[in-house]
């Protein structure tokens, strides 16, 4: 079947998009969803479009966020792209035959620690996502300094009274213009799905928890990551509150010599983003630089602001107060391969499980064994990925099942890609998104008959899921619904099917973590409480 949506009229103007070698695709590139974000409007929440006249070219992705490179080792480097303080563009990749297809569309949210990454990626492209019946939109939005300083003058310049979370109300702001603009690509507006990756899935599940995200997405999924920790932890640090983030903001502007945030509008987009003072709140010592780049940097995180979020995501998801849709979320067996050890020596493991986690340190020991400084090292990564992706996915899995109606369905991905280092490297942070999107053009690995038959399965789920909210559909193995009393969990490694979740000491471990600060008769409830029916 061959597209037929090359040109389209948006809210603000006319777009000619580019179809793919067959015809059987549109692509429309760099289409801006806000205004650009630049002078008196930086750090202020994303304006309307202005209209433009005459036919605009859609056919390249607009810049993504000012932001450090990625190191050149990284496996998740995907070369040099343009990029600018103005980069409030978004991308669309249509199959539909007709305007009034009326096609699920799936938005996506890259991940990169709020700190690096576009949509813009090779392996993001929608095309072959497309081509078998959706419309696949990825999203640029502020990141680091730009997109997330909190600050007491912009708090006070602000109507709701809060500051912080540009970038988050960049990603809002897509989704809005989503509901306006998306039937004109044959998408429907009412069967939209949010999915990200890494801190894209975290978005995702706060975008879930959020009241005020309500009606802008009818299914989620999520991979690799969540923020459901105590205190809305997101990638295995507390997010601020308002007050906590505007005294970084502060610590921020006075360390960059600036009177005012007027003063700070005034200087370039890569001395906020790039200079070296600390903003406060955000350490991330999680990520081997040689492959993201981010350890031990501070960063700009969101916040709980009063507006997007007015408690953590978890206490919202425990209160049952979340925008209840289906949910598919899950993680990486080998989510510890890019990152740093909770400590270098048998010793300081030892001492670091005691310090961190107190009259439980004997459990997690247990649970973590190690008998020498290699196996500490080793078990301190495994613990890391545990507690920041792996537990995160599942708590989140079994937070929806229990207080909430749309379905959750669990997955982990086990599949090992036939890559360099891959025995060290296994079923890494971000292995599944070549095989989600169809797209193992992007890597030269040796890909084999079994890789494009779980890619065929996985995107076929992905897309079910997308429309329907279930993701069987014919031919495929039956993937059973997550329960608490069930608790499986689909594994694609080289093969797939239904199994117990791996594992489940461990997770149930940070789980007792996560509600740690809750009262015991609060805890009790919440871990014995029935799935609704």
């Amino acid at each position: 079947m061959v597209s037929i949506v090359k040109i389209v009229r948006v809210e603000s103007g006319i777009l000619e998009g580019v179809a793919n070698a067959d015809g059987t695709v549109h692509a429309f590139q760099g289409i801006p969803y806000a205004a650009p974000p630049v002078g008196k409007l930086r750090w202020r929440p994303p304006q309307p479009v202005p209209a433009w006249s005459g036919t605009r070219k859609a056919d390249r992705f607009g810049p993504r966020c000012v932001q450090h490179a990625r190191a050149a080792g990284s496996i998740h480097n995907f070369g040099p792209e343009p990029e600018s303080e103005d980069c409030l563009y978004l991308n669309v990749w249509t199959g539909a035959p007709a305007p009034d297809a009326r096609l699920p569309v799936l938005v996506w949210i890259h991940g990169g620690a709020f700190y690096q990454g576009s949509g813009a990626l090779p392996v993001f492209n929608g095309g072959n996502l497309a081509r078998r019946g959706a419309v696949i939109v990825t999203v640029n939005y502020r990141l680091g300094r730009l997109g997330f300083l909190a600050h007491p003058e912009l708090t006070r310049e602000s109507p709701p009274a809060t500051s912080g979370n540009y970038g988050w109300l960049d990603q809002i702001a897509a989704l809005r213009w989503v509901q306006r603009n998306i039937a004109a690509f044959g998408g429907d507006p009412d069967c939209v799905t949010l999915m990200g990756q890494s801190v894209g899935s975290g978005c995702v599940s706060a975008f879930m928890a959020s009241p005020y995200c309500k009606g802008l997405f009818q299914r989620a999924i999520g991979q690799s990551g969540a923020s459901l920790g105590v205190g809305g932890r997101a990638g295995g640090t507390s997010m601020a509150f308002l007050d906590a983030a505007e005294q970084a903001g502060l610590k921020f502007m006075h360390a960059l010599g600036a009177g005012s945030i007027d003063d700070l509008r005034q200087r370039s987009a890569d001395e906020i983003q790039l200079s070296r003072p600390e903003i406060g709140w955000k350490v991330v010592r999680v990520l081997d630089p040689s492959q993201i780049g981010v350890e031990g940097r501070e960063l700009a995180w969101p916040i709980i602001d009063g507006q997007i979020l007015s408690e953590t995501p978890r206490d919202l998801f425990l209160h049952g107060a979340q925008n209840d849709v289906p949910l598919i979320t899950g993680a990486n067996e080998d989510e510890d391969s890019l990152m740093f050890p909770l400590a270098d020596s048998l010793e300081a493991f030892i001492a670091r499980a005691h310090r961190e986690y107190g009259d439980h340190a004997d459990d997690f020991l247990r649970l973590y064994a190690a008998r020498d400084d290699d196996e500490a090292r080793r078990m301190g990564r495994a613990a890391r990925g545990d507690e920041t992706f792996v537990s995160q996915n599942w708590i989140w899995a079994g937070m929806q099942a229990r207080t909430g109606r749309g379905k959750a369905y669990h997955y982990r991905f086990r599949r090992v890609p036939n890559m360099p280092d891959r025995a060290r490297l296994g079923a890494f942070h971000g292995a599944e998104i070549p095989y989600v999107f169809r797209n193992f053009q992007v890597r030269s690995w040796g890909w084999d008959d079994w890789d494009r038959q779980l890619s065929d399965l996985m995107s076929s789920y992905w897309l079910n899921f997308a429309r329907t909210g279930d993701p069987n559909g014919a031919g495929l193995p039956s993937w059973t619904a997550f329960h608490p009393e069930n608790d499986a969990t689909m594994i694609f490694g080289d093969r797939a099917a239904v199994a117990p979740v791996p594992e489940r000491a461990r997770l149930a471990f940070w789980r007792a973590h996560c509600l740690r600060d809750l009262p015991s008769a609060k805890r009790a409830e919440v871990l014995s409480a029935p799935a609704p029916s």
